[in-house]
């Protein structure tokens, strides 16, 4: 590896032999690496610090390796997710959708070459292309169909569940957009609105809602505009659309 800041990588494996002989590797060539004996590990380890990539294995007690990268992709849409595996079928693999995957055995210089890699990408993407999205919404399957549209269209999803979790998250971090719910368990549309205009005036906000009436739905505006609205179901592409619309693309 070229002189650099050393890169962080969170590997994960409930085999404690490859587990000690992974991070031994890595480290020998140049990365700073965090061990995790399996899933619930890792995701302790993502709510503490920051990591550039995540290897995991697939069969892991608990939480294996598909629900993991399942969570991080909610969570933590930034981090790539690099999948080795001695028993899953390369079917099983593309369902999953990782940013990368060996099968055992392999060779150490081979994982070195797909981490490189994979940083590569997700540095060029992040500086390029990628825009942020603020998704404020309590129906989790609902939130995982944004969440999964996103992933594939040059955004990148952060998923909350109230109004003051969103509040937090910008004020940690810039975003693109908003999409946000009608109803919050915390607070009225009007002053989660005013809050976030307050934060980030020029950020743009589209409402969704599954209520058809549009006196009622007026009503919980109490006035406060939007710029955009999206009536519960909608087709994937037509948020995908909108988005391009509202939102520019960062210039590479």
């Amino acid at each position: 590896m070229s002189e650099r800041r050393k890169k962080r990588v969170l590997v994960v494996d409930d085999d404690a032999t490859l587990l000690e002989l992974l991070v031994d590797t890595l480290e020998a060539v140049g990365y700073e690496t965090v061990p995790a004996p399996g899933g619930i590990e890792a995701l302790e380890e993502l709510t503490r610090q920051s990591f550039d990539v995540m290897v995991t294995d697939v069969k892991m007690p608990g939480v294996d390796g598909i629900s993991l990268l399942k969570k991080v992709r909610r969570h933590y849409p930034d981090l790539p997710v690099l999948f080795i595996t001695g028993v899953a079928t390369p079917d099983i693999i593309a369902s999953a959708d990782p940013d990368g995957y060996l099968a055992k055995p392999f060779r150490i210089s081979k994982i070195e070459e797909m981490i490189e890699a994979t940083i590569q990408r997700k540095e060029h993407r992040t500086a390029n292309t990628v825009r942020r999205v603020l998704v404020v919404d309590t129906d989790q399957q609902f939130s995982d169909m944004i969440s999964d549209a996103l992933s594939v269209s040059q955004f990148m999803a952060f998923v909350v569940p109230s109004g003051s979790d969103a509040l937090r998250e910008l004020g940690n971090g810039e975003f693109d957009a908003v999409i946000a719910d009608l109803a919050f368990p915390d607070m009225e549309w009007p002053e989660f609105h005013e809050k976030v205009k307050a934060e980030s005036p020029g950020l743009p906000i589209i409402l969704t809602s599954a209520d058809h009436d549009e006196r009622s739905i007026a009503d919980q505006l109490h006035g406060a505009e939007v710029d955009a609205y999206l009536q519960k179901p909608f087709p994937a592409g037509e948020m995908i659309a909108l988005l391009n619309k509202i939102t520019p693309v960062p210039n590479g």
